[in-house]
C-alpha cells in the first residue's frame, strides 16, 4: 500500500515555526519541523490503513468517509508513542505536531493533560498562543457549567471548518463532560488526534492486576483509563498518540491492550542545548557531587525536635550545594547584567510534608548565618567559617566554570543578594501550587508536587535525597528535574545526592537508552520491544500490569522452549536449514566463538508453541539478542551436542511436558553450567540433537532443540506476552 502523500507546509504551520525561530532559533525550530512531518506522516499511515484513504493527508476532506464498524470497541492499531526525553521540550514537539496535522485535515484535536489544575492551564495556554490562523481552542472550564450548549454553540460551527481543540486534565469529572461535548457535536464525523501527554502517568487501568487475578467481572475498570476508553469509541476513527519520557508501563501492556502502543510516532532528539543523562551520569562526571549517604536521616532527625534558639543543623553536603547555589547564581547576576533573570535551587528529599519544614528551617537558619557573618555581623570564629565554606564552593565550581570572578567579588555582590533567598515550600499545603519566582536567587523545597511534568525556571543546583527501597524506573526518571535546556547556566550547574542513589539514576538512565536504542533500530517493530532494567529496579508499578502476560530474561539463566514443535511436517523444512548451519561444528565439547547474528539466524530456524509463563518465545529471544547487539555485544558462542556416548548419531532423551523438563532442559547440566563458567559475557545457544524416535514421544524425525545461556549482564529485560501472538 503507498503511504498517504501529506502536505508538509501551510499557514498555520509557518507562523508557529517563525515564532519558534524568534524563541529557540531556526535550528531547533527545523528540527521541531521535521520531526512534527514524521509524527504526522506516521498517523496520516496508520489511519489510512485503518479507515481508508482520503480522509486525512495531502487532497483530503476532512471528513470520515467509511465510519469504523469493526469488531474490537477501539479500533486496533492506533496507538503511538511519541518517546521524548525528560524536560527536553515535548510540548514544542506536540504543539507543532498539531499544527501541521491540522494542515493535513485532521479536524478535532484532543489534548490530555495531568490532572493538575495549573499544569493543564500553562499547557493549553502555551498551545492557544502558539498556535494562529488554525482551529479555535478550548479548555475544560469553557464546557463544565453546560457541556450540551457548549457543543451546540462553539463546537459545531467550527468542527467542520477551521476544526477544534479541546483541552482537558485527566480528571473523571472533566473528561466525563468532554465526552458529552463529543457526543452532542458528533465529533465522530471527523478525522480526530488524541494527544496524551504522559500518558504511562494517569490514563492506565490502575485495576490491571487486581483483574488479572480476580476477575474483570469482578472488578471495574479504574474510572481515568474507562472514561479515555469511552472518548476513543465515541470519535472511533481517531488515532490516539501517547507522549512520555518514561514509556516502561505502555510498553509492557499486553500486546492487545488499548494502551499498548502499536507503532512509534516519533523517537525526536533533543537540541544541542540541552543538558540530560549523559552530562549527569557519566562516570566521573563534574557535574554530579556526592554526599554521604547519611546526610537525610540527619535531617529527618531533626523532626520534632525540641530545638531552643533555632540551633538547626546544616549536613556538609546541603551546606556546599547551597554555597555552590549563591556564588554561581551571583556570578550569572554579574556577568548577565539582566536584573529580572530567575536562579533556583531545588532540593527534593522526601514527599513527606513535616520533613519539608524541617528542611525549610534548616536552610532559613543557615542562610541567615551566612548572611550575617559575610557581613562580619557574626563572631570572628564564624565569619571564617563561613569564609572558607565559600572557598570551597568556589573550588568546585572553577571545575566546570572558567571564567568565574575574583572570590571577593563575588562575596561582596552576594552581601546585597543573600537576605532574599528565602525558601519557599511547594506542597499540598501551600496554597500556591505553583511556584512563584523572584527576580534572583529562588530556593525551591518540594516533593510530588515538583515532580512529573514540573520545569523549573533558571534551575541551577539539584539537592536530592529521595530514596524508596524499591526504586521504580519510571517514577524515579520522572524526578530529574535537572535535565533540561539551560545551556547559559551549565557550567555552574550541578546535583548533589549519595553515591548509591547517583547509582540508580546511571542504572536508569543507560536502561532508557538501551529502550531507545531497541525501539530506533526497529521503529515499526514497536510491540516486540523489550524493556530493559537494572538488577535492583522495577520497571514501573505493579498495579498497571497483568502478571500474567510479564516474563523476565534474568541475566546468566538457562532458558529454552517448554513445548517445542516435533511433529515432521512442522519441523523437516527448518530441519534441513539447520543441517546446513550446523554440519562444520561437530565437536560435541567445542563452544565455538560465533557472530551473535550466527545464533539468531539458528533460533529462526527453531519451532515452538507459546506455553503461559514460559520465557522462551522465539521472536522475543531474538528481539532481545538484536537489543543486545545493538548494545556493542557482537559475539556468542555456539555448542552443538550430537551425542557423544551414541557416536553422534543423537541424544536419546524422551519428549516431556511443558515444566517438566527439569532445570537443565535437553541434556546433561554439565553444559550449561560450563558455559556459564567460562563465557559468562556472551550468550551460549546449545543446540541438541535428537534421534527423535517414535519410542521416546516424538514423531520418528530428528531434531535440533535448543537451549540459551544469557549473558551475565547489568541488566535485566521484560517482555510483555499473549497467546495469540
Amino acid at each position: 500500500m503507498t503511504p498517504t502523500q501529506i502536505k508538509t507546509n501551510g499557514d498555520c504551520l509557518d507562523k508557529l515555526i517563525k515564532r519558534l525561530e524568534k524563541q529557540i532559533g531556526q535550528k531547533e525550530a527545523n528540527k521541531l519541523k521535521e520531526t512534527a512531518i514524521e509524527i504526522v506522516q506516521n498517523c496520516v499511515k496508520i489511519y489510512s490503513e485503518n479507515f481508508g484513504n482520503g480522509d486525512v493527508g495531502e487532497n483530503s476532506t476532512g471528513l470520515v468517509s467509511q465510519p469504523y464498524k469493526g469488531q474490537d470497541p477501539i479500533p486496533n492499531g492506533t496507538t503511538g508513542l511519541i518517546y521524548g526525553r525528560v524536560q527536553s521540550g515535548k510540548t514544542n514537539t506536540t504543539i507543532a505536531t498539531l499544527a501541521l496535522a491540522h494542515e493535513n485535515n485532521f479536524r478535532c484535536f484532543i489534548i490530555l493533560t495531568s490532572d493538575n489544575t495549573w499544569l493543564g492551564k500553562q499547557t493549553a495556554n502555551r498551545f492557544n498562543n502558539q498556535v494562529q490562523g488554525g482551529p479555535v481552542f478550548f479548555d475544560w472550564e469553557a464546557w463544565k457549567k453546560d457541556p450540551d450548549s457548549f457543543a451546540e454553540t462553539k463546537v459545531v460551527p467550527y468542527i467542520k471548518d477551521t476544526g477544534v481543540v479541546l483541552v482537558s486534565t485527566k480528571n473523571g469529572h472533566h473528561l466525563d463532560n468532554l465526552l458529552k461535548v463529543l457526543k452532542v457535536a458528533k465529533v465522530r464525523g471527523v478525522p480526530t488526534l488524541i494527544f496524551d501527554d504522559e500518558a504511562d502517568n494517569a490514563s492506565l487501568n490502575t485495576n490491571e492486576s487486581k483483574q488479572a487475578k480476580k476477575g474483570k467481572d469482578a472488578i471495574d475498570d479504574s474510572k481515568i483509563f474507562e472514561t479515555i476508553g469511552k472518548i476513543r469509541q465515541e470519535v472511533a476513527n481517531h488515532i490516539y498518540i501517547q507522549i512520555t519520557a518514561t514509556p516502561q508501563s505502555l510498553l509492557l501492556q499486553s500486546l492487545p491492550h488499548p494502551c499498548k502502543p502499536k507503532f512509534c510516532a516519533a523517537l525526536p532528539e533533543p537540541g544541542d542545548s540541552y543538558m540530560g543523562g549523559e552530562l549527569f551520569f557519566a562516570e566521573n562526571s563534574k557535574y554530579c557531587c556526592i554526599v554521604d549517604a547519611e546526610e537525610i536521616n540527619q535531617l529527618k532527625k531533626q523532626k520534632g525536635a525540641i530545638n531552643p534558639g533555632n540551633k538547626w543543623i546544616i549536613p556538609e553536603g546541603l551546606r556546599l550545594a547551597l554555597c555552590c547555589f549563591f556564588l554561581g547564581s551571583t556570578y550569572k547576576m554579574l556577568s548577565s547584567g539582566k536584573e529580572d533573570e530567575k536562579y533556583s535551587f531545588l532540593a527534593h528529599v522526601c514527599y513527606k510534608q513535616d520533613i519539608h519544614s524541617v528542611l525549610e528551617k534548616v536552610i532559613s537558619q543557615f542562610v541567615i548565618n551566612l548572611d550575617q557573618a559575610i557581613r562580619e555581623k557574626s563572631s570572628d570564629t564564624e565569619n571564617k567559617q563561613a569564609q572558607k565554606w565559600l572557598e570551597q564552593a568556589y573550588n568546585e565550581l572553577k571545575k566546570t566554570a572558567d571564567n568565574l570572578p575574583p572570590i571577593t567579588e563575588l562575596i561582596d555582590a552576594l552581601k546585597i543578594q543573600l537576605r532574599h533567598a528565602i525558601p519557599k515550600i511547594i506542597n499540598a499545603n501551600n496554597p500556591e501550587k505553583e511556584p512563584n519566582y523572584n527576580p534572583g536567587m529562588n530556593i525551591l523545597i518540594g516533593g510530588n508536587r515538583l515532580g512529573r511534568g514540573v520545569t523549573i525556571d533558571g534551575l541551577m543546583v539539584t539537592y536530592y535525597g529521595r530514596d524508596a527501597k524499591q526504586k521504580v524506573i519510571d517514577t524515579v526518571h520522572q524526578h530529574a528535574r535537572m535535565y533540561g535546556y539551560r545551556s547559559q547556566l551549565k557550567d555552574v550547574t550541578r546535583l548533589f545526592l549519595a553515591e548509591h542513589i547517583l547509582e540508580s539514576f546511571r542504572s536508569i538512565h543507560e536502561a532508557d537508552e538501551a529502550v531507545r536504542q531497541g525501539i530506533g533500530d526497529d521503529i515499526h517493530n514497536i510491540k516486540l520491544q523489550p524493556v530493559w532494567i537494572g538488577g535492583n529496579l522495577k520497571a514501573t508499578r505493579s498495579n498497571v500490569l497483568d502478571p500474567s502476560v510479564i516474563n523476565v530474561l534474568k541475566p546468566g539463566k538457562l532458558i529454552f522452549p517448554e513445548n517445542p514443535a516435533y511433529k515432521r511436517e512442522e519441523i523437516e523444512d527448518n530441519f534441513k536449514e539447520l543441517e546446513t548451519l550446523l554440519i562444520t561444528y561437530q565437536d560435541d565439547e567445542e563452544y565455538a566463538e560465533v557472530n551473535i547474528d550466527c545464533i539468531i539466524k539458528i533460533i529462526s530456524h527453531t519451532q515452538s508453541y507459546y506455553v503461559s509463563s514460559e520465557e522462551w518465545e522465539s521472536k522475543r529471544i531474538i528481539k532481545a539478542l538484536t537489543d543486545m547487539k545493538s548494545k556493542g555485544l557482537t559475539k556468542a558462542r555456539l555448542n552443538v551436542r550430537r551425542g557423544k556416548k551414541n557416536n553422534k548419531q543423537g541424544l536419546d532423551m524422551p519428549r516431556k511436558d511443558p515444566f517438566k523438563w527439569g532445570g537443565f532442559g535437553f541434556g546433561s547440566g554439565n553444559w550449561s553450567i560450563q558455559a556459564k563458567k567460562e563465557y559468562p559475557d556472551v550468550p551460549t545457544l546449545i543446540i541438541c540433537y535428537q534421534k527423535g524416535e517414535k519410542t521416546t514421544g516424538w514423531d520418528d524425525h530428528p531434531i535440533y532443540l535448543p537451549m540459551l545461556v544469557l549473558p551475565k549482564q547489568k541488566f535485566v529485560l521484560m517482555f510483555n506476552y499473549h497467546e495469540d501472538e
